[in-house]
């Protein structure tokens, strides 16, 4: 009997895992949302919305704003890279990704 509990355990445990990680991203939802404001969305509405960037890489004609959220207690990561030109500061392109176990 011991040995059926233990399965038992690990399969719950693992499905607890995988219920945790399929939430919300911190970043809404991001990747529907985003083609849509490319050429719309300004670098301050960003930070609005976000919050101050993990850091930022400057361009000659752009740069890129980076941000890093953890959830499920730190087991998925999520980054999101914005680009916007420097003259206006509108974004022109982006990259979101989510990985567990990083």
């Amino acid at each position: 009997m011991g040995f059926r509990h233990a399965i038992i355990a690990v399969l719950l445990g693992l499905a607890l895992l995988a219920a945790s990680c399929g939430g919300m991203s911190s970043f809404g939802a991001v990747e529907n949302n985003l083609s849509q404001e490319v050429g719309v969305l300004t670098y301050a509405e960003a930070v609005d919305r976000w919050g101050k960037p993990t850091s930022t890489s400057p361009g000659e004609s752009m740069f890129t704003a980076y941000w890093l959220k953890e959830r499920s207690g730190g087991i998925v990561k999520e980054r999101l890279y914005l680009t916007f030109d420097n003259e206006k500061k509108v974004l022109r392109a982006y990259r979101y990704t989510s990985k567990p176990f990083e």
